[in-house]
């Protein structure tokens, strides 16, 4: 529903319950705004459902109950950043609510979600409708109701579960996903430049070491399976605090911003543990040309 606006008359509910195959529909009320309290305001979702069926409404409570009128329910995380809890007001839509309950999972980077009884949001913006939630009967696929009901009601767009949530997820990497997959790569390239650059260097300058082995009878072989440990050992080593740190800042994070959560993958570690070893490993070896073309006599010499 992100950045998008809808409008749909109320008796279309009863025209989309005719449709064949149509278990349920309920109409959804709809918009944007700012939720207030004297210590601070949010941007938020506004939803009006109906309260004795619940469709539409939050998924779950972590206190409190369903609002009735003049009642609202706010994100428990919204809540605690406005400093406000079950029983206090909040001014929604541009009129007063007390807070009936919390809902949980419902705020995010930008905004947050607040749900109020569909007869109070009609009272306050109008009796249409912004979308209308389907149920479907036991035997009907999705995607076969989708078309009926888009043929019963041409002038309406309609969408499977799949394909709105597919469609949202669009919305949100066009505007910022994309824009943040080009800043990690390019911190990836530039991370994988620094193992590359340090270990080839570190490499180089071990030449006296590599002189000593030489003249105790070291051949190539060796010489590579020396090289190769050191770089698996400093990469091994380098990812293991690089993990620690993102956790750490993960965790400060998400105690500075409650709204915000940060999740290490283990499929991001292995692609920086495969990466690193691979651009460590050439590397390394690059000098092994210059390595084992060290005069073992150097490693006698007087600096």
């Amino acid at each position: 529903m992100h950045m998008t606006a809808s409008a749909l008359a109320p008796g279309l509910v009863d025209d989309v319950s005719a449709v064949d195959g149509v278990a349920w529909a309920e109409g959804l009320r709809y918009t944007t705004g700012t939720v207030e309290s004297d210590k601070n305001s949010l941007l938020t979702y506004v939803l009006g459902y109906d309260t004795t069926t619940g469709r539409g409404g939050p998924r779950s409570l972590a206190a409190g109950r369903a609002p009735t009128s003049g009642e609202a329910v706010l994100d428990v995380v919204a809540a605690d950043e406005l400093g406000v809890g079950v029983g206090d007001p909040v001014t929604l839509l541009g009129r007063s609510f007390a807070i009936s309950g919390l809902s949980t999972n419902g705020t995010y980077i930008a905004n947050t979600t607040a749900f109020v009884t569909t007869t109070d949001f009609a009272a306050i913006r109008g009796p249409t409708y912004a979308y209308i939630l389907v149920g479907t009967r036991d035997g009907t696929s999705p995607a076969a109701l989708r078309q009926r009901i888009a043929s019963a009601l041409p002038d309406t767009t309609v969408m499977t579960r799949a394909d709105f949530a597919r469609q949202e997820a669009n919305v949100v990497r066009s505007m910022a996903a994309d824009v943040m997959a080009i800043m990690s790569t390019i911190g990836f390239l530039i991370a994988l430049a620094l193992i590359g650059l340090t270990l080839f260097t570190a490499t180089i300058a071990k030449q006296r070491e590599f002189g000593i082995l030489k003249a105790i009878g070291a051949g190539r072989a060796q010489l590579a399976t020396v090289v190769l440990t050191q770089a698996a050992w400093t990469v091994a080593i380098a990812l293991g605090l690089a993990i620690v740190l993102a956790i750490g800042i993960g965790a400060t994070l998400e105690a500075l911003t409650a709204n915000l959560a940060v999740d290490i993958e283990p499929s991001s570690v292995a692609r920086t543990a495969v990466g690193a070893a691979f651009v460590a490993g050439v590397a390394a070896l690059l000098p092994l040309h210059r390595v084992a073309k060290v005069d073992p006599a150097t490693a006698f010499r007087m600096p």
